[in-house]
């Protein structure tokens, strides 16, 4: 998990975390990578679990790089799996026993599964897994799927609630921190899917998140321009390190073309 200065959220989630891991008998410890928080959120973690793994940045780490490095620490102390939560899921208390029939379905330790998310006014889907729409043509273009009564196979995740199985994180590796904020989850995705790894996305929703506003953002359309070019360059944007790391690496011999897109449509008001 990663954090940075919501303390009552994180607490929250880690209060449901509790709740649903007790009730399917799931013992786990918890790797938080604080990326500087002034808030005490740190501290009010260390006083709920004890035992946890805290570390520290100094607010440069963002979501990425953070889990990145809360990854590696449980990696290096090795269990039978490792859950990726984001600090605003409320896990609802059947999610566990969702993720390992999940698991199960597609043989256990042979895929990862992401866990389907709703919104919690409307309860429509949030985050959780989605399927490429022409993989050839628009490598980055995918379709949200829904939880259904079975779980089913998707392309790609989002990081909110994840696991993945020892046996393929050693094979698939850590986030890669090239990236700096976003994208890495996408990246980790695709790089399961060219070694033939299932993604198995849960039946039924296993928490709920409201999703992030586009307000201030560079799909933003009620800012200036010149706003949306500033926010479109920014971490939480489509940086441009990033952002050529992921076309050269999945966009095929058309990257060149999918990365001056991203910044393309901006301009003429496409996004």
């Amino acid at each position: 998990m990663a954090c940075y200065n919501r303390r009552a959220i994180t607490v929250e989630c880690l209060q449901h975390l509790a709740i649903t891991a007790q009730r399917a008998g799931v013992d786990y410890q918890l790797f938080l990578f604080d990326d500087g928080s002034t808030d005490g959120t740190a501290e009010a973690v260390q006083s709920l679990l004890p035992d946890a793994a805290i570390l520290r940045g100094d607010g440069s780490y963002f979501w990425n790089r953070s889990m990145n490095r809360a990854f590696d620490a449980a990696m290096q102390v090795g269990f039978p799996a490792y859950l990726w939560l984001n600090d605003d899921t409320m896990l609802q208390p059947d999610a566990f026993s969702l993720l390992l029939s999940a698991r199960d379905s597609a043989a256990p330790d042979e895929a990862i599964v992401v866990g389907a998310i709703s919104d919690p006014v409307n309860g429509r889907t949030t985050y959780g897994g989605a399927r490429y729409v022409s993989p050839r043509i628009r490598p980055f273009l995918a379709t949200v799927v829904h939880p259904g009564p079975q779980p089913q196979d998707v392309d790609v995740v989002n990081g909110n609630l994840v696991l993945v199985p020892d046996g393929i994180a050693r094979k698939l590796g850590n986030l890669d921190p090239v990236f700096e904020h976003g994208m890495g989850d996408t990246d980790y995705s695709m790089r399961a899917r060219k070694l033939g790894i299932r993604i198995v996305l849960t039946a039924g929703y296993v928490g709920v998140c409201s999703r992030n506003s586009l307000k201030g953002t560079h799909r933003d359309k009620a800012l200036p321009l010149q706003q949306r070019l500033k926010q479109i360059f920014s971490r939480k944007g489509l940086p441009w390190r990033s952002w050529l790391t992921m076309c050269w690496r999945h966009g095929g011999m058309l990257w060149p073309v999918h990365f001056l897109w991203g910044y393309t449509k901006v301009i003429l008001g496409r996004a």
